[in-house]
């Protein structure tokens, strides 16, 4: 393995432990473990890769999934605060502040007039979920990367991740396949976003611990919405779900990733306007 490509392995290991764990307390000694450098050592090559200290990420972590509770449940801010890891109101809201240029308050009205006033406009469309369901927890193998809308990152995250698969002798055609968003652009406001390419797999596959990662997606609740198309029209899905469903539906939706299964794609039509992707919104209860 390349020396590029071993520093970047590690640092997704730690990538997905501060996505767990952004609202607990991170310990160092925890960060050296998991990465085998010393912290120092570690901040540089996070830093030279990510463009941003560990702690900054991780502050990020905790504004950006705020401002999800912000706009999907009616949790009170003080709650909010403390649930993403804040001792208190007043630096939850100086965090938020210093990150998105207003206070929690405003950017919750701000974000609902937006949404409510789109609704309004579209007063005779109504869009519903194609059905509610809870996800049982699944062992996926899986690859990170940090990409732009426009740009061609996922698809070669996914190519590096069948070249492995294939390595293991796991048939992609037969196994279920998905993506996990990160960072909704309506939350970050960032055209870049962070993405894991996810292969299901049984416990009777054997994986090789150093070189390839492994991770379970815990069980939840989630409403489906089925996209119709190829990829990069996805998101007109999306603005139906935000603009159309959110302030209709009597679920709350929670602060967890979306999901984004892959039911038809390239291995099934060579026809992109036939492609199918089922969209996982987290929900509450």
């Amino acid at each position: 393995m390349k020396a590029k490509e071993f520093y970047i392995n590690r640092l997704q290991q730690v990538v997905s432990y501060l996505r767990n764990r952004y609202n607990e307390k991170i310990l160092i000694e925890d960060l050296e473990e998991l990465s085998n450098f010393s912290y120092r050592n570690l901040q540089r090559i996070f830093k030279a890769e990510y463009k941003e200290t560990i702690g900054t990420y991780v502050i990020r972590l905790k504004v950006e999934n705020s401002a999800k509770m912000l706009v999907f449940t009616s949790d009170k801010i003080k709650d909010i605060a403390e649930k993403v890891g804040y001792a208190d109101v007043q630096s939850y809201s100086k965090s938020f502040k210093k990150h998105y240029g207003i206070s929690p308050a405003i950017y919750r009205n701000k974000k609902e007039e937006l949404f409510k006033k789109e609704t309004k406009e579209n007063t005779n469309t109504f869009f519903f979920e194609d059905k509610i369901v809870v996800l049982k927890s699944k062992k996926v193998l899986y690859k990170t990367v940090k990409a732009n809308y426009y740009k061609s990152e996922i698809e070669e995250v996914w190519d590096k991740l069948l070249k492995e698969a294939e390595d293991l002798h796991i048939n992609f055609n037969k196994t279920e396949s998905f993506g996990i968003i990160w960072d909704e652009p309506i939350i970050s406001e960032n055209i870049t976003f962070n993405y894991d390419a996810c292969l299901v797999i049984d416990d009777t596959v054997e994986i090789p611990d150093k070189k390839f990662k492994v991770k379970t997606i815990p069980e939840q609740k989630y409403a489906v919405f089925i996209h119709t198309g190829s990829y990069q029209s996805i998101s007109k899905t999306y603005d139906k779900i935000f603009k159309d469903w959110l302030f209709t539906t009597h679920n709350e939706v929670s602060e967890h990733p979306f999901l984004e299964f892959y039911t038809k794609h390239e291995a099934h039509t060579d026809n992109e306007n036939e492609y199918e992707t089922e969209i996982y919104v987290p929900l509450k209860g």
